[in-house]
């Protein structure tokens, strides 16, 4: 968040507690520039979240330090979730051959994940694409291969059987 988010909270703040903000100009400003400064990577709508959360589970005011924990845990849940399989291929100007450049975009996509602006990719994303059905009806190719499949397995388990 920047200084003019920070004071979007501090508007939503004021609606809810009026213990947070401070009352003279030199202690708003001084205020708006700490929680500015530690909520420097925490998106403004998360950090509205954040709030609602902290006041459901607190009758104590608001603190930076409790938003800033707060979308901590979340930026590690996100990245815990990623799979993080960058293909350079995928990304257009990108030579696989340039080694700083890749490792920067795949800094770029990590950091973007953490950050909130992209949404992790999920190892259930990646298993939802291999798919050996396709989407819709099964073709009879599919079905004759999956009919010998049970054939042989119903074999094998009746020659063990009589063994």
């Amino acid at each position: 968040m920047n200084v003019a988010e920070t004071l979007d909270l501090f508007e939503q703040i004021a609606l809810i507690d009026d213990r947070v903000i401070k009352t003279t100009e030199t202690e708003q400003a001084a205020q708006l520039t700490l929680w500015a400064a530690v909520l420097r990577d925490v998106p403004l709508a998360f950090a509205g979240q954040a709030l609602g959360d902290h006041y459901a589970e607190s009758a104590w005011p608001v603190m930076p330090k409790d938003i800033a924990a707060r979308w901590r845990l979340e930026a590690r849940r996100r990245l815990d979730r990623h799979v993080g399989t960058f293909e350079p291929c995928a990304h257009p100007g990108l030579d696989p051959d340039d080694i700083p450049g890749y490792r920067a975009a795949l800094r770029a996509e990590r950091d973007g994940v953490r950050r909130g602006g992209c949404e992790p990719v999920e190892f259930r994303a990646l298993l939802a694409a291999s798919d050996p059905v396709p989407a819709g009806r099964p073709t009879d190719e599919y079905l004759r291969a999956r009919e010998q499949m049970r054939r042989a397995r119903s074999e094998r388990t009746e020659s063990e059987a009589t063994a």
